[in-house]
């Protein structure tokens, strides 16, 4: 298995496609914002004046239930763009972005993303693929809560925690995240959870303790959470 890369994503690897000139006009017109763990970046109700790239660190997006209760909708993580619906749609977020963890974000101002976007075909077709990745994302969560079995769900949320918060080579890790914000992000009940992590560790994939996971069989993890 290949773990994420550790690291700091440069506006360079944001944005592959870009010219130099256009990088640098990005570069001049941005800034870092430092988020502590627990820091909001936005909150719903906000209006966008930028877009956001994650250079380091990740995110979670979260709504407001009905009965006033914080709803994992999504994480985002290093190299990933966050706001740019709410800046083109021009309408306020609807979602909270709160730092799972210390983080570096890019912020690049709504005004100087749509005139190169204007002005640029090359920058207008970077962000076409970021829309279409995006609208990938949604459709393979689609269908992953169509078709595919709740323990895979789990598993998958479970790999994907792995591989941002574990350090390089280590079985254990503790999310910040509990039982609920899992089935939350798997679409499942904390029933579903707390009945597939037991599925795990009677079949040796994981051993668990308090709110840490230790990753016995990496291997199998990925499997599970890939199989269709």
């Amino acid at each position: 298995m290949d773990k994420k890369t550790k690291g700091t994503f440069t506006l360079r690897r944001l944005f592959p496609s870009l010219q130099e000139d256009d990088l640098i006009k990005f570069q001049e017109n941005s800034s870092v914002i430092r988020l502590k763990k627990g820091q909001n970046l936005f909150i719903s109700g906000d209006t966008p004046r930028s877009i956001y790239g994650v250079a380091n660190g990740c995110l979670k997006i979260v709504r407001e239930s009905q009965e006033g209760e914080s709803v994992i909708t999504r994480i985002v993580r290093a190299g990933q763009i966050v706001g740019i619906r709410e800046v083109f749609g021009e309408f306020k977020y609807g979602r909270t972005s709160v730092a799972l963890k210390d983080s570096e974000v890019f912020s690049i101002e709504k005004t100087i993303v749509i005139d190169l976007i204007q002005r640029s075909p090359a920058v207008s077709l970077q962000f076409m693929k970021i829309f279409c990745n995006e609208l990938a994302r949604l459709e393979k969560r689609i269908e992953s809560d169509l078709y595919r079995p709740a323990k895979n769900r789990v598993a998958s949320v479970i790999f994907e925690l792995y591989n941002l918060f574990a350090d390089e080579g280590a079985q254990t890790f503790e999310p910040p995240l509990n039982r609920r914000d899992i089935a939350e992000l798997a679409d499942v009940t904390p029933e579903t959870v707390s009945r597939a992590i037991a599925d795990f560790k009677q079949s040796g994939i994981m051993e668990t303790q308090g709110s840490a996971f230790t990753i016995l069989d990496t291997n199998s993890l990925q499997n599970e959470a890939e199989e269709r």
